[in-house]
């Protein structure tokens, strides 16, 4: 896990995640920091692993769910959508922690698919981010749980 431990590292890894902490400071719903990169590293992995079919390699899963949302600060200024904003600022990151050409694709892939639904035919890695993205947030104790666009019942439960 060396190349995720130098992308944490990274001084624009950590810029981002700033920008996103400052804009998300008064955020009343999930945020969308460095803890909600690990949970969907977490839920994502143990997705793969537990369909036990096409696993990808754990440092690939990894860099792809620190990445999912880097784009957030961008959407949260211009509107534009976050996972093709992430996608572009995770390229020259993936490139200085060295990762394959091929890895690269299918994070970039994975972070560009994480918003739609796991049903829409995605990738291995995008159908695992857009499940963990969901199942990575804490919605059953959540005290604005009522109020927040994304909640759903199922949410709440432990599906698969």
């Amino acid at each position: 896990m060396a190349r995720i431990n130098q992308l944490l590292e990274h001084e624009d890894y950590s810029c981002y995640i700033e920008k996103i902490d400052a804009l998300e400071k008064e955020r009343r719903f999930c945020k969308h920091g460095f803890e909600h990169g690990l949970n969907v590293a977490r839920v994502a992995y143990a997705y793969m692993l537990e369909r036990r079919e096409g696993i990808l390699p754990k440092e690939v899963v990894y860099a792809a769910a620190f990445l999912h949302d880097i784009g957030r600060w961008v959407e949260y200024q211009t509107g534009e959508d976050h996972a093709e904003a992430s996608a572009q600022l995770a390229l020259p990151l993936l490139e200085a922690c060295r990762f394959s050409s091929e890895d690269i694709q299918v994070i970039l892939q994975g972070i560009r698919e994480h918003r739609r639904h796991p049903e829409d035919n995605l990738t291995l890695l995008g159908e695992a981010l857009a499940l963990a993205d969901d199942w990575a947030r804490d919605c059953r104790h959540c005290s604005t749980q009522t109020l927040c666009y994304k909640f759903n019942y199922a949410m709440k439960q432990i599906v698969y």
